[in-house]
């Protein structure tokens, strides 16, 4: 999974590489930087749609608010679930039926992005 080098904190590129990365990762601190490297992913999509979210100028048309909060809602969930498997430690970190259920929860909330970035996209006004 690609990460923007720079001094800057670190950005990844993808929730779905990020999914593909816990996917293939198998010892304990491999699982640690995806799980941390997922949470990256989702923090910076959360800030993105912070300022989508925000009513005036440039926001979202109203018609997109409810699937916007529910996106901004699946993140914020898939979110806490990354840091409990961080503060659970080694164990939970081992524990490859969690991990699994934890990348699908993030494959999901990355599809339902994808549907809501497609949705502002097919906006009329988007093709401005």
């Amino acid at each position: 999974m690609a990460a923007i080098e720079s001094s800057a904190p670190r950005i990844v590129d993808s929730l779905l590489g990020a999914v593909r990365q816990l996917e293939t990762v198998r010892d304990s601190r491999a699982v640690r930087a995806a799980l941390r490297d997922c949470a990256l992913a989702i923090e910076f999509r959360l800030d993105t749609l912070a300022r989508e979210l925000q009513p005036g100028p440039g926001g979202l048309d109203p018609s997109l608010l409810p699937a916007g909060r529910a996106v901004d809602a699946a993140l914020r969930g898939v979110l806490l679930e990354a840091w409990a498997l961080l503060r659970a430690g080694d164990p939970a970190l081992s524990d490859r039926e969690r991990i699994a259920a934890f990348a699908r929860s993030v494959a999901r909330a990355a599809r339902q992005e994808a549907e809501f970035a497609f949705a502002q996209l097919s906006l009329p006004e988007a093709l401005d």
